[in-house]
Protein backbone atom coordinates (compact mmCIF):
# COMPACT_ATOMS: atom_id res chain seq x y z
CA UNK A 1 0.00 0.00 0.00
CA UNK A 2 1.42 3.17 -0.97
CA UNK A 3 1.68 6.30 1.19
CA UNK A 4 -1.21 8.25 0.44
CA UNK A 5 -3.47 4.98 0.72
CA UNK A 6 -2.10 4.45 4.27
CA UNK A 7 -3.11 7.53 4.74
CA UNK A 8 -6.58 7.55 3.53
CA UNK A 9 -6.93 3.79 4.79
CA UNK A 10 -5.96 5.37 8.46
CA UNK A 11 -7.85 8.57 8.23
CA UNK A 12 -11.11 6.86 7.78
CA UNK A 13 -10.82 4.31 10.06
CA UNK A 14 -9.77 6.38 12.76
CA UNK A 15 -13.07 8.27 11.42
CA UNK A 16 -15.48 5.57 11.66
CA UNK A 17 -14.17 4.19 14.96
CA UNK A 18 -14.49 7.29 16.57
CA UNK A 19 -17.75 8.06 15.73
CA UNK A 20 -18.97 4.37 16.86
CA UNK A 21 -17.26 4.76 20.28
CA UNK A 22 -18.46 8.20 21.10
CA UNK A 23 -21.69 8.60 23.29
CA UNK A 24 -24.70 10.60 22.25
CA UNK A 25 -26.43 13.07 24.82
CA UNK A 26 -29.58 14.91 25.21
CA UNK A 27 -28.91 18.81 25.64
CA UNK A 28 -31.37 21.47 26.47
CA UNK A 29 -31.81 23.20 29.37
CA UNK A 30 -35.31 23.79 30.51
CA UNK A 31 -35.59 27.83 31.00
CA UNK A 32 -34.62 27.54 27.50
CA UNK A 33 -36.45 25.06 25.58
CA UNK A 34 -39.93 24.30 26.09
CA UNK A 35 -39.40 20.40 24.87
CA UNK A 36 -36.80 20.24 28.02
CA UNK A 37 -39.32 20.22 30.33
CA UNK A 38 -38.03 20.34 34.22
CA UNK A 39 -41.47 18.70 35.60
CA UNK A 40 -43.15 15.79 33.82
CA UNK A 41 -41.99 14.16 30.87
CA UNK A 42 -39.27 14.29 29.12
CA UNK A 43 -40.51 13.39 25.25
CA UNK A 44 -37.20 11.93 23.42
CA UNK A 45 -39.07 12.00 19.98
CA UNK A 46 -38.70 16.12 20.32
CA UNK A 47 -35.10 16.13 21.50
CA UNK A 48 -32.35 15.39 19.59
CA UNK A 49 -29.26 13.54 20.68
CA UNK A 50 -25.89 15.17 20.04
CA UNK A 51 -22.05 13.20 19.88
CA UNK A 52 -20.54 14.40 22.65
CA UNK A 53 -17.01 15.06 20.55
CA UNK A 54 -19.32 16.90 17.65
CA UNK A 55 -19.92 20.16 17.06
CA UNK A 56 -22.91 20.86 18.43
CA UNK A 57 -22.19 19.49 21.94
CA UNK A 58 -21.94 22.56 24.11
CA UNK A 59 -19.09 20.75 25.99
CA UNK A 60 -17.46 17.46 24.91
CA UNK A 61 -17.04 14.71 26.94
CA UNK A 62 -17.39 11.19 27.57
CA UNK A 63 -20.34 11.02 29.53
CA UNK A 64 -23.84 12.66 30.10
CA UNK A 65 -24.67 14.61 32.91
CA UNK A 66 -28.64 15.54 34.27
CA UNK A 67 -28.69 18.47 36.94
CA UNK A 68 -32.19 19.83 38.25
CA UNK A 69 -32.13 22.65 41.04
CA UNK A 70 -34.80 23.52 42.78
CA UNK A 71 -35.97 26.14 45.03
CA UNK A 72 -37.87 25.37 47.89
CA UNK A 73 -41.19 27.15 48.72
CA UNK A 74 -41.31 29.87 50.77
CA UNK A 75 -44.35 31.90 52.37
CA UNK A 76 -43.94 34.35 49.83
CA UNK A 77 -42.94 32.42 46.52
CA UNK A 78 -43.65 29.59 44.77
CA UNK A 79 -40.34 27.73 44.27
CA UNK A 80 -39.01 26.95 41.04
CA UNK A 81 -37.14 24.05 38.97
CA UNK A 82 -34.69 23.75 36.21
CA UNK A 83 -33.09 21.13 34.43
CA UNK A 84 -29.88 20.74 31.99
CA UNK A 85 -29.57 17.67 30.09
CA UNK A 86 -25.75 17.39 28.44
CA UNK A 87 -22.51 16.05 27.68
CA UNK A 88 -19.64 16.49 30.44
CA UNK A 89 -16.10 15.85 30.40
CA UNK A 90 -15.93 15.41 34.29
CA UNK A 91 -18.20 15.15 36.81
CA UNK A 92 -17.83 17.07 40.43
CA UNK A 93 -17.74 14.00 42.40
CA UNK A 94 -15.12 11.93 40.78
CA UNK A 95 -17.46 9.06 39.50
CA UNK A 96 -18.91 8.71 35.87
CA UNK A 97 -22.17 7.02 36.73
CA UNK A 98 -24.71 7.76 39.43
CA UNK A 99 -26.71 10.70 41.38
CA UNK A 100 -25.82 12.80 43.98
CA UNK A 101 -28.70 14.95 46.18
CA UNK A 102 -27.47 17.77 48.18
CA UNK A 103 -28.19 21.67 49.32
CA UNK A 104 -25.70 23.90 47.43
CA UNK A 105 -24.37 27.45 49.40
CA UNK A 106 -27.24 29.11 48.28
CA UNK A 107 -30.18 26.89 49.53
CA UNK A 108 -30.89 24.97 46.08
CA UNK A 109 -32.02 21.32 46.02
CA UNK A 110 -29.61 20.10 43.39
CA UNK A 111 -29.51 16.38 42.00
CA UNK A 112 -27.07 15.65 39.26
CA UNK A 113 -26.85 12.38 37.84
CA UNK A 114 -23.48 11.29 35.26
CA UNK A 115 -24.01 7.92 33.21
CA UNK A 116 -22.29 6.57 30.28
CA UNK A 117 -23.58 3.13 30.08
CA UNK A 118 -25.52 3.87 27.00
CA UNK A 119 -27.02 6.75 24.50
CA UNK A 120 -29.30 8.98 25.30
CA UNK A 121 -28.74 7.80 29.54
CA UNK A 122 -29.43 11.14 30.49
CA UNK A 123 -33.21 11.51 29.26
CA UNK A 124 -35.58 11.16 32.10
CA UNK A 125 -36.26 9.70 35.93
CA UNK A 126 -36.16 5.87 35.28
CA UNK A 127 -36.05 2.82 38.12
CA UNK A 128 -33.11 0.77 36.86
CA UNK A 129 -32.49 -2.57 38.00
CA UNK A 130 -29.55 -1.14 39.79
CA UNK A 131 -32.45 -0.01 42.12
CA UNK A 132 -35.29 -2.40 41.39
CA UNK A 133 -32.88 -5.97 42.75
CA UNK A 134 -32.89 -4.50 46.18
CA UNK A 135 -35.65 -3.39 46.94
CA UNK A 136 -37.26 -6.97 45.89
CA UNK A 137 -34.58 -8.25 47.87
CA UNK A 138 -35.28 -6.40 51.17
CA UNK A 139 -39.19 -6.99 50.53
CA UNK A 140 -39.01 -10.56 50.47
CA UNK A 141 -36.76 -10.72 53.44
CA UNK A 142 -39.20 -8.10 55.10
CA UNK A 143 -41.85 -10.52 54.44
CA UNK A 144 -40.01 -13.72 55.73
CA UNK A 145 -39.11 -12.11 58.76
Amino acid sequence: MTRPNLMLFLSCFVALTHKAFSLQCYQCDSSEDEFCPAFGFFDETKNALVDCYGLESATPGHMCVKISKSSPDTLYAKGWKTTIRRCASRSDFSVSWGCRYYIDEVGLYVETCYCSDKDGCNSANKLNSFVILPLIVLSNVIFLI
